[in-house]
Protein backbone atom coordinates (compact mmCIF):
# COMPACT_ATOMS: atom_id res chain seq x y z
CA UNK A 1 0.00 0.00 0.00
CA UNK A 2 0.93 3.73 -1.02
CA UNK A 3 2.37 5.24 2.41
CA UNK A 4 2.78 9.08 2.36
CA UNK A 5 3.39 11.08 5.65
CA UNK A 6 1.16 13.76 7.15
CA UNK A 7 3.48 16.71 5.59
CA UNK A 8 3.82 15.07 2.48
CA UNK A 9 -0.30 14.97 2.74
CA UNK A 10 -0.07 18.50 3.41
CA UNK A 11 1.67 19.78 0.58
CA UNK A 12 0.05 17.50 -2.01
CA UNK A 13 -3.40 18.84 -0.51
CA UNK A 14 -2.22 22.47 -0.78
CA UNK A 15 -0.74 21.92 -4.21
CA UNK A 16 -4.38 20.20 -5.35
CA UNK A 17 -6.22 22.98 -3.38
CA UNK A 18 -4.74 25.66 -5.87
CA UNK A 19 -5.26 22.99 -9.05
CA UNK A 20 -9.01 22.45 -8.24
CA UNK A 21 -9.58 26.73 -7.42
CA UNK A 22 -8.18 26.86 -10.98
CA UNK A 23 -10.82 24.12 -12.68
CA UNK A 24 -13.62 25.42 -10.52
CA UNK A 25 -12.84 28.86 -12.10
CA UNK A 26 -12.61 27.64 -15.57
CA UNK A 27 -16.12 26.22 -14.85
CA UNK A 28 -17.21 29.22 -13.12
CA UNK A 29 -16.31 31.31 -16.17
CA UNK A 30 -18.14 29.51 -18.60
CA UNK A 31 -21.23 29.31 -17.19
CA UNK A 32 -21.53 32.79 -15.21
CA UNK A 33 -22.37 31.12 -12.02
CA UNK A 34 -20.22 30.86 -8.97
CA UNK A 35 -18.88 27.40 -8.37
CA UNK A 36 -17.74 26.10 -4.87
CA UNK A 37 -15.76 23.40 -3.80
CA UNK A 38 -14.74 20.91 -1.21
CA UNK A 39 -11.21 20.58 0.31
CA UNK A 40 -9.21 18.06 -1.39
CA UNK A 41 -9.46 14.35 0.15
CA UNK A 42 -6.71 12.28 -0.37
CA UNK A 43 -6.66 8.21 0.39
CA UNK A 44 -4.84 5.40 -0.53
CA UNK A 45 -7.22 2.45 -1.45
CA UNK A 46 -7.10 -0.96 -3.43
CA UNK A 47 -8.57 -1.31 -6.92
CA UNK A 48 -11.47 -3.21 -4.76
CA UNK A 49 -12.18 -0.43 -2.71
CA UNK A 50 -11.86 2.17 -5.56
CA UNK A 51 -14.04 -0.03 -7.56
CA UNK A 52 -16.93 0.15 -4.32
CA UNK A 53 -16.43 3.50 -4.33
CA UNK A 54 -17.19 4.29 -7.69
CA UNK A 55 -20.11 1.77 -7.53
CA UNK A 56 -21.62 3.92 -4.87
CA UNK A 57 -22.36 6.82 -6.62
CA UNK A 58 -25.24 5.13 -8.67
CA UNK A 59 -27.43 8.49 -9.72
CA UNK A 60 -23.96 9.58 -11.87
CA UNK A 61 -22.96 9.92 -15.12
CA UNK A 62 -19.08 9.33 -15.83
CA UNK A 63 -16.05 10.00 -18.11
CA UNK A 64 -12.68 8.75 -17.26
CA UNK A 65 -9.89 10.35 -18.87
CA UNK A 66 -6.42 8.80 -18.62
CA UNK A 67 -2.82 10.32 -18.86
CA UNK A 68 1.03 9.54 -19.13
CA UNK A 69 4.15 11.14 -19.00
CA UNK A 70 6.14 11.70 -15.26
CA UNK A 71 3.35 10.60 -14.08
CA UNK A 72 0.66 8.48 -15.10
CA UNK A 73 -2.96 7.86 -13.96
CA UNK A 74 -6.62 8.32 -14.14
CA UNK A 75 -9.04 11.42 -14.08
CA UNK A 76 -12.68 9.94 -13.17
CA UNK A 77 -15.48 12.55 -13.45
CA UNK A 78 -18.88 11.67 -11.71
CA UNK A 79 -21.69 14.52 -12.54
CA UNK A 80 -24.90 13.74 -10.84
CA UNK A 81 -27.50 13.19 -13.17
CA UNK A 82 -30.14 15.57 -11.41
CA UNK A 83 -27.99 18.82 -11.80
CA UNK A 84 -27.12 17.74 -15.75
CA UNK A 85 -30.02 19.20 -17.06
CA UNK A 86 -29.94 22.61 -15.37
CA UNK A 87 -25.88 22.90 -16.75
CA UNK A 88 -27.23 22.13 -20.02
CA UNK A 89 -29.71 25.01 -19.87
CA UNK A 90 -26.68 27.63 -18.94
CA UNK A 91 -24.39 25.93 -21.54
CA UNK A 92 -27.42 26.55 -24.25
CA UNK A 93 -28.07 22.79 -24.91
CA UNK A 94 -31.48 21.89 -25.97
CA UNK A 95 -33.58 20.58 -23.07
CA UNK A 96 -34.46 17.57 -22.82
CA UNK A 97 -30.94 16.00 -23.48
CA UNK A 98 -31.23 12.89 -25.71
CA UNK A 99 -28.29 10.20 -24.75
CA UNK A 100 -25.87 12.03 -27.48
CA UNK A 101 -26.24 15.29 -25.75
CA UNK A 102 -25.42 14.15 -22.77
CA UNK A 103 -22.28 12.53 -23.56
CA UNK A 104 -21.00 15.13 -25.06
CA UNK A 105 -22.02 17.69 -22.29
CA UNK A 106 -20.03 15.45 -19.68
CA UNK A 107 -16.82 15.02 -22.05
CA UNK A 108 -17.29 18.93 -21.84
CA UNK A 109 -17.10 19.52 -18.40
CA UNK A 110 -15.00 16.15 -17.95
CA UNK A 111 -12.38 17.67 -19.99
CA UNK A 112 -12.66 21.41 -18.44
CA UNK A 113 -12.07 20.38 -15.00
CA UNK A 114 -9.31 17.49 -15.37
CA UNK A 115 -7.59 19.41 -17.75
CA UNK A 116 -7.38 22.55 -15.64
CA UNK A 117 -6.52 20.32 -11.98
CA UNK A 118 -3.72 18.22 -14.11
CA UNK A 119 -2.30 21.26 -15.26
CA UNK A 120 -2.68 22.98 -12.34
CA UNK A 121 -0.69 20.62 -9.96
CA UNK A 122 1.51 18.93 -12.47
CA UNK A 123 2.95 22.70 -13.32
CA UNK A 124 3.47 23.84 -9.46
CA UNK A 125 5.32 20.53 -9.89
CA UNK A 126 7.17 20.81 -12.99
CA UNK A 127 5.83 17.44 -13.70
CA UNK A 128 5.55 16.48 -17.55
CA UNK A 129 1.93 15.05 -18.00
CA UNK A 130 -0.07 14.49 -21.77
CA UNK A 131 -4.00 14.00 -21.03
CA UNK A 132 -6.23 11.98 -23.10
CA UNK A 133 -9.21 12.42 -24.44
CA UNK A 134 -11.96 11.73 -21.91
CA UNK A 135 -14.12 8.92 -22.82
CA UNK A 136 -17.72 8.55 -21.49
CA UNK A 137 -18.08 5.17 -19.44
CA UNK A 138 -20.34 3.25 -17.76
CA UNK A 139 -18.71 1.90 -14.35
CA UNK A 140 -20.98 -0.78 -13.49
CA UNK A 141 -20.71 -2.60 -17.26
CA UNK A 142 -16.66 -2.16 -17.22
CA UNK A 143 -14.72 -2.67 -14.30
CA UNK A 144 -12.07 -0.67 -13.46
CA UNK A 145 -8.45 -1.86 -14.15
CA UNK A 146 -6.80 -4.07 -11.67
CA UNK A 147 -3.50 -3.08 -12.84
CA UNK A 148 -2.19 -1.58 -9.61
CA UNK A 149 -1.80 -3.01 -6.20
CA UNK A 150 -2.99 0.32 -4.80
CA UNK A 151 -4.00 3.61 -5.90
CA UNK A 152 -3.73 7.06 -4.32
CA UNK A 153 -7.07 8.86 -5.03
CA UNK A 154 -7.26 12.36 -5.08
CA UNK A 155 -10.75 13.74 -4.57
CA UNK A 156 -12.62 17.05 -4.97
CA UNK A 157 -15.98 17.60 -4.92
CA UNK A 158 -17.46 21.02 -7.08
CA UNK A 159 -20.82 22.56 -6.48
CA UNK A 160 -23.64 24.76 -7.51
CA UNK A 161 -26.03 25.38 -5.08
CA UNK A 162 -28.69 26.73 -7.52
CA UNK A 163 -28.24 23.94 -10.10
CA UNK A 164 -28.41 21.06 -7.71
CA UNK A 165 -24.82 20.75 -9.66
CA UNK A 166 -23.00 18.18 -8.09
CA UNK A 167 -19.64 16.86 -9.39
CA UNK A 168 -16.27 14.60 -7.99
CA UNK A 169 -13.00 14.71 -9.79
CA UNK A 170 -11.18 11.70 -8.80
CA UNK A 171 -7.25 11.37 -10.03
CA UNK A 172 -6.01 7.87 -9.56
CA UNK A 173 -2.18 7.35 -9.17
CA UNK A 174 -0.39 4.63 -9.74
CA UNK A 175 2.33 3.43 -7.06
CA UNK A 176 5.25 4.07 -9.31
CA UNK A 177 3.89 7.51 -10.39
CA UNK A 178 3.25 8.45 -6.92
CA UNK A 179 7.23 7.94 -6.17
CA UNK A 180 7.82 10.36 -8.90
CA UNK A 181 5.27 12.98 -7.62
CA UNK A 182 6.56 12.67 -4.49
CA UNK A 183 10.38 13.36 -5.60
CA UNK A 184 9.32 17.26 -6.33
CA UNK A 185 7.28 17.24 -2.92
CA UNK A 186 9.97 16.44 -0.90
CA UNK A 187 12.35 19.01 -2.53
CA UNK A 188 9.73 21.94 -1.26
CA UNK A 189 9.28 20.08 2.17
CA UNK A 190 13.08 20.59 2.72
CA UNK A 191 13.11 24.30 0.92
Amino acid sequence: MIEINEDERDALQEIMNISMGQAADALARLIQTKVSLSIPAIQAMSPEDFQGMINSLSNNWFARQSFTGTIRGEVIMSMHKDGCNALAEVMDFDLPLDEAATEELVLEITNILSAACLQGFTSQLELLTQLNMPAFYYPVQSAHSNEWSSILIIEVEFFIEQMQFDARILIGLSEGSIEQLLIPIKALLED
